[in-house]
């Protein structure tokens, strides 16, 4: 039966069957939301946050700001909960109303398209492997973006089954229009269905094909365009960051391991069930002997791209789980008409001890002999409460509702910087947040620490900073006392802690000021080197007792300037600095003792610098990532020259005033090589990708910059 055929008889019973399955496992997933109370997990949270903002912007209308909002994530599944938050209670509800709805759109994918590959046994059989697959089901408890990109990769595929080689030309339409809602729902969907196309001209070879596909091409980018035109020249560098950077940062194996390489494989029985992998098996070779190799090449080529990347993640290969079902399918269907109904009737009751071992632990999880992994992730409803909503009404009571910026130490997947801005977001509440603090908490009026786990190994570190910091430095724990503390459902203390600078120092002003003065021309040493004119002048009264400084005024005719406790950090030689600092905040507690420790700032404004056109030269040189990059002053501008494989990209800069942070970005001209490029091309870019908003916002005081005036020998600020 070809896969455009009119429906055979049995299909409304098949339908059914998929059907009656899907509505178990809802069933099943809603009776576990009912019953856990965990506080959403790390990116859990952070989508849910996202859905909370896109909620939001639909209701003022803001269609910017929701295209706008995130600069790696799309904005469709959020979206679609936040439509669906607006007619239900709660957005934990509407968000996994969507999950299951993708649940459900996946398995009626999944089984057209193991249909099209034979017949509707196994199709039935597919959806039911996709359905009831142990991280499938894992999935469909939390609010993740995978669970919709695997459905979207299924419908991508039967929509590839029905161009027959793009040699239809609406099919071949639909497929770009497909397309482009997959990788609005994640970027990487690109990854999944790449493959299978390239084999479908390949085995077509003709020109109309090619000239079907280039079509679905364009209709794909026309229809993505709004969301990842501004983004292409960031993402990239983000994809290599959490493909390579991030996995070197949580200790991820190297590449080329046994272990690297062994993951993906080793974990496809608790990601897509032990009987279905044998049936995986056995499906391949039903596959290639019947030369059906779109849906072998459909899993094997993605698997072996993720099995070269560094960073591992079963997430990552939840999208091959329909091809991977669709495959197991093949071998249902070929194993005869007496057999068939025996597995499936297997099939249903493994697929349910599936669905119970991963939503209950009922049976419990046991490890798999010669693998190592367990048969499934078994995830049972939790009903304890971490005390997120404790420790945000306690900080609103006690700033009176003022703003107040908030450090959550530990990174513990359910007590973690992510959930605490979730529901501070969702709540409404005045308060930013932050991970936590290096080397001072400037800015930091909150802490939020806990005994015990800090979280993977990877970020622990971090934390134990901290804590150990506040363990043998008595004058900043006397700074940031416990207001209040909480038990945690792990057995550990959650602890708040706030500044509070009461009681004064004990030595007199004039002291303090000169311990102060003294104790900043001993730290000079960590941000700069070869000074030259170095001079402090502070403003106080009787307030320094309490670490209150009225106005503190540093100049220098010379330094260079970085963070140089990193090593190889790139240096800016400086000249004619000056800037003021006022209300400042110090610990008098520290500075009894002779030490600077500086917490908080008024406003920070940058009265005068200037930089010469060979300093900025050599700063840029020694950024890692610019040091391809030549940079050229002319009266008003900075000419930039990015060198890169291919046309070198060049524009004319101009620093100019905005009222929400120090300065902005404007671009006057830009080109590729020779080849200009559009205003409106540059604008929209430059408007994404100037980061001075982002930096702003990450500044924890408000900061100020004098006049920038651009020369063809420096930039200079100030008079």
């Amino acid at each position: 039966m070809t896969p455009w055929s009119a429906p055979a008889a049995g299909t409304g019973r098949e339908w059914a069957l998929v059907g009656a399955a899907w509505l178990a496992i809802a069933l099943c997933v809603a009776v576990w939301l009912a019953i856990d109370n965990r506080p959403p997990e790390w990116d859990h949270a952070n989508h849910l946050q996202r859905v909370v903002a896109c909620a939001r912007d639909l209701a003022t209308g803001d269609w910017r700001m929701i295209l706008e909002r995130s600069s790696f994530y799309p904005p469709i599944v959020p979206c679609a909960a936040a439509v669906a938050y607006r007619l239900m209670p709660t957005d934990v509800a509407a968000a996994q109303v969507v999950m299951l709805l993708f649940l459900g759109a996946g398995m009626a994918a999944t089984y057209a398209l193991a249909r099209a590959l034979a017949d509707g046994t196994a199709g039935v059989a597919a959806a039911w492997i996709f359905g009831s697959a142990p991280f499938v089901v894992f999935s469909a408890l939390r609010f993740q973006l995978d669970l919709p990109l695997a459905t979207l990769v299924a419908v991508a595929l039967l929509v590839l089954i029905r161009t027959e080689g793009f040699t239809r030309v609406g099919w071949s339409l639909v497929a770009g229009g497909v397309f482009a809602v997959g990788m609005l729902i994640k970027p990487p969907f690109a990854a999944y269905l790449l493959p299978p196309v390239v084999w479908l001209l390949v085995e077509e070879r003709s020109r109309p094909a090619l000239g079907n596909a280039a079509f679905a091409a364009l209709v794909a980018g026309a229809v993505s365009l709004p969301w990842y035109g501004p983004r292409l020249v960031g993402m990239p560098r983000q994809i290599a960051f959490r493909a390579v950077t991030h996995a070197a940062e949580e200790g991820k194996p190297p590449t080329l391991s046994a272990v690297a390489l062994a993951f993906y494989p080793t974990s496809l029985p608790v990601q897509l069930g032990v009987l279905a992998t044998v049936l995986l098996v056995a499906g391949i070779v039903v596959a290639l002997m019947r030369r059906q190799g779109l849906v072998v090449v459909a899993f094997l080529a993605p698997l072996a791209l993720f099995m070269l990347l560094r960073n591992k993640d079963l997430r990552y290969t939840l999208p091959l789980v329909p091809a991977a079902a669709a495959l197991a399918g093949l071998a249902v269907a070929a194993l005869g008409p007496r057999l068939r109904g025996v597995a499936l009737a297997v099939l249903a009751v493994v697929g349910g001890l599936q669905v119970s071992a991963v939503a209950w632990a009922v049976p419990p999880p046991v490890t798999l002999p010669g693998l190592g992994t367990p048969w499934v992730l078994a995830s049972p409803p939790a009903g304890g409460d971490w005390r997120q909503r404790d420790f945000l009404r306690i900080i609103v009571q006690d700033r009176a509702g003022r703003p107040a910026m908030v450090s959550v130490v530990p990174n513990d997947n359910y007590f973690s910087v992510s959930n605490f801005r979730y529901y501070a977001v969702r709540d409404e509440l005045p308060l930013r947040f932050t991970r936590p603090w290096e080397g001072e908490p400037l800015g930091i009026d909150y802490m939020i620490l806990k005994s015990g786990d800090q979280g993977p190994d990877f970020s622990e570190a971090k934390s134990r900073r901290v804590i150990e910091r506040l363990a043998r430095d008595p004058a900043l724990a006397r700074a940031y006392p416990v207001i209040a503390e909480f038990p945690l459902p792990d057995g550990s203390t959650g602890m708040l802690r706030a500044r509070r600078i009461t009681d004064p120092a004990a030595a007199p002003p004039e002291a303090l000021a000169r311990r102060l003065e003294a104790a900043m021309r001993r730290r000079v040493g960590e941000v700069a080197r070869d000074v030259d004119g170095l001079e402090i002048r502070l403003a106080y009264d009787a307030e320094i007792a309490r670490g209150r400084i009225q106005r503190l005024e540093v100049t220098a005719r010379a330094a260079t300037a970085g963070e140089l406790r990193k090593r190889d950090a790139a240096t800016l030689r400086l000249q004619h600095l000056r800037f003021v600092a006022a209300d400042v905040l110090i610990n008098p507690y520290a500075l009894e003792a002779g030490r600077a420790e500086l917490l908080d700032v008024g406003r920070f404004r940058l009265e005068q610098m200037e930089i010469t056109a060979a300093d900025l030269q050599a700063f840029v040189a020694g950024l890692k990532g610019f040091r391809g990059t030549r940079v050229q002053l002319v009266p008003g501008a900075i000419d930039l020259v990015v060198e890169q494989p291919g046309p070198d990209l060049a524009a004319r800069v101009r620093l100019v005033p905005a009222a929400d942070r120090p300065f902005a970005i404007a671009v006057d001209r830009a080109r590729l090589g020779w080849v200009p490029l559009p205003r409106l091309l540059v604008d929209w870019v430059v408007r994404n990708y100037d980061p001075t908003p982002q930096i702003a916002d990450r500044l924890p005081f408000r900061v100020e910059v004098a006049r920038v005036s651009v020369s063809e020998q420096a930039i200079r600020v100030g008079e």
